[in-house]
């Protein structure tokens, strides 16, 4: 099973440090197949928005044609 996952960027301020960015990653979607799922990847990144990538069962991210922890 592969997830579509997003990375999404929010900024807080904080009272003595002023403001602080955070990155907030949210499940999009699941796949059974990892061709689907680097489609879905490839268009989504494609749209100009936040960050997609896509983790394995094992927690690994897909980046660069390899998995990596």
């Amino acid at each position: 099973m592969y997830r579509l996952m997003k990375s999404e960027k929010f900024t807080l301020e904080h009272l003595s440090s002023g403001l602080l960015s955070f990155y907030r990653q949210v499940q999009v979607k699941r796949f059974e197949r990892l061709r689907t799922a680097l489609c879905a990847c490839e268009v989504a990144n494609n749209s100009g928005g936040p960050r997609y990538y896509l983790l394995n069962d094992c927690g690994q991210e897909y980046f660069g044609g390899r998995w990596v922890e």
